[in-house]
């Protein structure tokens, strides 16, 4: 692989995550129990995600339900969402894009499913990650601080861009 290819973004692009045995069940029921009331033409395809904040997203288009993995921490959160994506699912089959995306007719399939039609969870976030130490360098000439995450890399020279003055470390912020 080319060590320089761009990973996804956790926060566009949320990688394949690794459910629990007792998370896969769970949507596998609700899977089970949503189709017998509201059959679709096909299954959606169910996918697993590292979605930091998002519970859970519906691609009807697809045919797709990603959950997220970090979030759905127990067998009735992932029944939920599951069941609020598959009624995004239904609406969009049963009356195609008109509708909006939690109007009457989503609610009605919501209720029809057993399921308070709610918007949005209040689960716990993840906890936030523990910031980066930034690095200050200065420039010998004019003496502005430039702000840096990475190190600049040793045994090189490197100038200011806006006065041409070398830059070098002064001191690492916690």
């Amino acid at each position: 692989m080319n060590p320089r290819a761009r990973r996804p973004n956790s926060h566009t692009q949320p990688t394949a995550a690794a459910p629990s045995v007792s998370q896969r069940a769970a949507a596998e029921r609700a899977l089970r129990h949503a189709h017998s009331v509201f059959p679709l033409p096909t299954p959606p395809a169910v996918e697993w995600k590292r979605y930091p904040v998002t519970a859970g997203r519906a691609y009807p288009m697809e045919n797709r339900i990603c959950l997220s993995a970090l979030l759905l921490t127990s067998e009735e959160r992932v029944r939920e969402t599951f069941l609020h994506e598959y009624a995004h699912l239904v609406v969009y089959h049963r009356f195609g894009r008109k509708p909006r995306p939690h109007g009457e007719e989503w609610k009605r399939v919501m209720t029809a499913l057993g399921v308070s039609p709610e918007r949005t969870h209040n689960y716990a976030p993840l906890p936030t990650p523990k910031p980066r130490r930034t690095l200050i360098y200065r420039c010998a000439r004019c003496g502005e601080e430039i702000p840096r995450v990475r190190p600049l890399k040793r045994g090189r020279a490197y100038y200011h861009v806006k006065c041409g003055g070398s830059v070098r470390l002064n001191r690492r912020l916690q």
